[in-house]
């Protein structure tokens, strides 16, 4: 795949775009479509509502796995970052009781 050589914020700003274009664009056709529907009123907020809960179920599926991996490193970095304090911590105070 294209994306698996790119540094990792730009696959997060890749997501971020898409997702932002997503919403966006929904936002912006559901209006005209409503207006341009040879359908009821009921009809088109039914319909509306239906595809709002396809795309939120995508949106969820599409960004989960982002959000998790950038969860897991701010996870693994805070546990390194403690356990890098401690052992120069150990390191400092074993030089100073020499």
């Amino acid at each position: 795949m294209a994306g698996d050589n790119m540094p990792k914020s730009e696959q997060g700003d890749e997501t971020f775009n898409f997702v932002a274009g997503l919403i966006l664009g929904f936002i912006m056709s559901a209006p005209i479509a409503a207006w341009l529907s040879p359908h009821s009123g009921p009809e088109v907020r039914h319909s509306i509502v239906q595809r709002g809960r396809i795309v939120r179920r995508r949106v969820e599926q599409t960004i989960r796995k982002p959000l998790e991996l950038a969860q897991d490193q701010i996870t693994q970095l805070r546990g390194d970052s403690v356990q890098d304090a401690l052992d120069e911590g150990k390191a400092i105070a074993a030089q100073q009781h020499q």
